[in-house]
């Protein structure tokens, strides 16, 4: 037969069940949240030696949104989750080695954004670029007459080998 327990083992019986039925509920609560779920899985991809970091950084704004909601009333300031946000900083090689190819391809595409920016405001434009090329160096604005000089040769001679409309 088993004893009853004392009044002081049943205490501490009672006590342990309840620790366990909170421990019990608690987990249920964590595997129930599918966004618990998601954050774990995130985690465990992230390499062990940013995990700190980043939870570091974690902390900090948690902590800044939980302030801001209690004082929200006394500085009108709340904070709201930014969803472009970046946790790593982007850092360029000490001796990048750009792919020639795609670096040309991109500042062409980049010529052609600027241009279909600022041609609707004809005048504007030329005033604002005719104040920004005289803060800069005679030597730089040379290199850059050279290098347009360049592109509007290669515009030229582009044209000069697209098919005609009758060969179209």
């Amino acid at each position: 037969m088993a004893e009853t327990p004392t009044g002081l083992e049943a205490e501490r019986l009672e006590t342990l069940r309840t620790l366990l039925d909170s421990a019990s509920v608690l987990l249920g609560e964590i595997v129930g949240d599918p966004l618990f779920a998601r954050m774990a899985r995130v985690f465990s991809q992230i390499p062990a030696a940013d995990r700190e970091a980043i939870l570091g950084i974690l902390e900090r704004e948690v902590q800044a949104r939980l302030t801001a909601e209690v004082a929200g009333d006394l500085t009108g300031l709340t904070l709201r989750p930014n969803p472009a946000a970046r946790l790593y900083t982007r850092v360029v090689a000490d001796d990048p080695r750009p792919n020639p190819e795609r670096a040309i391809a991109s500042a062409l595409r980049a010529i052609r954004v600027v241009h279909s920016a600022v041609a609707p405001m004809n005048a504007e434009w030329i005033a604002i670029a005719r104040e920004a090329l005289r803060a800069i160096s005679p030597a730089e604005r040379e290199s850059m007459a050279r290098f347009v000089r360049a592109v509007l040769a290669l515009v030229e001679e582009s044209r000069s080998t697209e098919p005609t409309a009758a060969a179209r």
